[in-house]
């Protein structure tokens, strides 16, 4: 659920899109780090880069007016870091705004502060959470994808909420918009974080095996 261009502006867009340039950077100087420790797994991160670009940029039709999609950011987080993640987040919603009209650049902080910061680092932390408490590596893989799918969500009704309370007049309280937008994405949501988890638990089991 990228959010669109236009919904949110002025001294809100410029916080936003400050805290999305920070975050990327901190992702950027981790990556150089990554390729200098590990050269050979260079190609990992346009490998990464491309499933969170593709992943985000299914449209799956969610209720009148508006779509939502998979995140694929926990998986990757897992396999190379959350701050990885993040700045390829932030590569692929550009790429995403410049030529799909796929989000946009006035929303691109937020939308990397829901997908980037929210995603990986939420799906990274349970995933960690889930191996030390001594569950198999399918298992925790499961918890990753399942928590970071719906942190993104829970953080983008979360910004939504925030901004449509200061329209000049709203029609709920930041509550009832909070409530309203949950309610509105989850049968749709429900089933596409179940289907994240399976394929995040799926996919690290895999590459392991290999």
């Amino acid at each position: 659920m990228h959010i669109t261009e236009g919904i949110i502006t002025g001294t809100s867009a410029i916080v936003y899109t400050g805290a999305g340039i920070a975050l990327v950077a901190c992702g950027t100087n981790r990556m150089k780090t990554f390729v200098l420790d590990l050269p050979e797994k260079k190609p990992l991160l346009g490998m990464g880069g491309a499933l969170i670009f593709f992943l985000s940029l299914i449209p799956i039709p969610a209720f009148t007016g508006t779509c939502t999609h998979p995140c694929g950011t926990p998986l990757v987080a897992i396999l190379l870091g959350p701050l990885i993640g993040v700045a390829l987040t932030g590569a692929s919603l550009l790429l995403q705004a410049a030529f799909f009209a796929h989000g946009g650049f006035g929303t691109w902080g937020a939308n990397v502060v829901a997908l980037g910061l929210c995603g990986c680092f939420c799906g990274w932390g349970a995933f960690r959470l889930a191996r030390r408490l001594g569950f198999p590596l399918w298992a925790a893989g499961f918890a990753g994808g399942l928590i970071g799918n719906i942190a993104v969500y829970a953080a983008s009704g979360f910004i939504l909420a925030a901004t449509l309370v200061k329209a000049p007049s709203p029609q709920y309280s930041f509550l009832g918009y909070l409530a309203t937008i949950y309610t509105a994405y989850l049968p749709t949501q429900l089933p596409i974080a179940v289907g994240e988890m399976l394929v995040t638990g799926m996919a690290l089991q895999y590459a392991y095996n290999q």
